[in-house]
């Protein structure tokens, strides 16, 4: 700790912190520039998420599968069906009379520890090895451990056996054995405790009745039922081709667009972050250029309804959805290759990915930002150790100084009172 100002009538202390204050003055520059740097990263950054956001709804309408068709139904919660490209636009009515289920039994309650059952038996037609160290719990992992289409669980010492498909063809079969007497799962060679039969479901299609072990129907071609709850009347089912769904991630991706266009414009424009660079200007031609694009039919963007807004003039996209369902209607397919991950989706994408990835143009320009930014860090280090050692020897002069002025003040104190001493003698 210095105390300035002791030795002398000088105000030391002001001179010396309006020294170090030029000293830190020095590093001004350096740290001005380093914010102006980070500001910029951010921006870049926030580019870089609104890119990677872009392109997820991109990908939605990339890797959207148009060849299906839609499916309507008239009540809820009893059925679902879903149809492919090959389905026959028609409508069904439905009823289910019953679901199929899971045969599921149960043992007695058995003692704990070893069983000392030692025999080869048969579940499913299939041989299981019990051997005498097994509890009802070995038994249990032996089951599940094979293959017997067979999910096996132990409560309360209880064997608890459950098929692994639903159905009559899918019931639990036991071999004649002493082994399945004693466990209590048979009982005169028939299954002792039932929890729930192994049955099909039953249901009627156009009126025509059907089965199946399993709650789900796939023999008409390109459309599948499945069956969630038995029905109290009949479910009309409608399949149509329709472009609902094409309609709804297109105009996702043009809106998305649009925000892309506008927010590299605010950017890149007058006054903006980004002005001058090279970067956001090439994008914006990447992606305008992909508008006038020929696919192999000889078709554009323009027969889809997306064209360049020219009322707005700065590259945004305007979408005409009934030129894209007509052309849908009358040609699905060729709408699907336009868009699809072949045609503009997939175009756009591999735009926006070239600049958005970890290795694009924009982690490019974030990456020598990064660096530039080390730079200064470096050079402040540095600033910051000089400053360190010149404030040391700042403190040092300054202090001689005082110790200095200090004694001259003393040997002045002790003239004058010499002086003084004279003159009273001589007078």
């Amino acid at each position: 700790m210095q105390i300035f100002g002791l030795g002398s009538q000088w105000d030391t202390k002001t001179i010396l912190e309006a020294e170090l204050n030029i000293l830190k003055l020095r590093q001004k520059p350096f740290q001005t520039k380093k914010s102006d740097y980070e500001s910029e990263k951010q921006t870049w950054t926030a580019l870089q998420t609104s890119l990677t956001n872009f392109n997820k709804i991109v990908t939605n309408l990339k890797d959207l599968n148009t060849s299906g068709k839609d499916v309507s139904l008239s009540e809820d919660g009893f059925i679902t069906a879903s149809a492919t490209g090959v389905a026959l636009d028609a409508s069904y009515s439905v009823s289910v009379q019953q679901l199929a289920t899971k045969h599921r039994l149960m043992s007695d309650q058995v003692s704990e520890g070893a069983l000392n059952i030692d025999e080869k038996v048969q579940l499913n037609g299939k041989d299981l090895t019990i051997t005498a160290d097994m509890d009802i719990k070995g038994i249990a992992k032996a089951i599940n451990s094979g293959d017997y289409g067979v999910d096996a669980v132990v409560l309360n010492n209880k064997l608890v056996l459950t098929s692994k498909k639903s159905g009559t063809d899918n019931a639990i079969k036991f071999s004649d054995s002493a082994t399945w007497e004693t466990l209590g799962l048979t009982q005169g060679g028939a299954i002792k405790n039932e929890l729930q039969v192994a049955k099909g479901a039953i249901f009627t299609i156009n009126d025509i009745q059907m089965t199946s072990n399993e709650n789900s129907y796939s023999e008409i071609d390109g459309l599948t039922f499945n069956f969630t709850k038995e029905t109290t009347s009949n479910i009309e089912v409608n399949v149509s081709r329709s472009a609902d769904q094409l309609v709804e991630k297109v105009t996702a991706v043009i809106n998305a667009y649009n925000s892309t266009i506008n927010n590299i414009n605010n950017l890149g424009g007058e006054k903006g972050v980004l002005q001058g660079e090279g970067v956001p200007r090439n994008l914006k031609r990447e992606m305008n250029n992909l508008l006038f694009g020929v696919n192999n039919s000889g078709s554009m963007l323009y027969d889809l309804g997306i064209t360049l807004n020219k009322d707005a003039k700065n590259g945004t996209l305007t979408f005409d959805e009934s030129k894209l369902r007509a052309l849908y209607d009358s040609d699905p397919q060729k709408a699907q290759d336009m868009l699809g991950k072949n045609g503009f989706s997939g175009q756009l994408y591999t735009v926006i990915d070239n600049y958005s990835k970890s290795t694009g143009l924009v982690q490019t320009e974030i990456d020598g930002l990064n660096n530039r930014i080390k730079r200064i860090d470096d050079t402040l280090d540095r600033y910051d150790k000089q400053f360190e050692q010149q404030k040391e020897a700042m403190i040092q002069k300054y202090a001689t100084f005082e110790t200095m002025m200090g004694s001259m003040s003393k040997q002045s104190d002790y003239i004058n009172a010499a002086l003084g001493l004279k003159n009273n003698n001589d007078n």
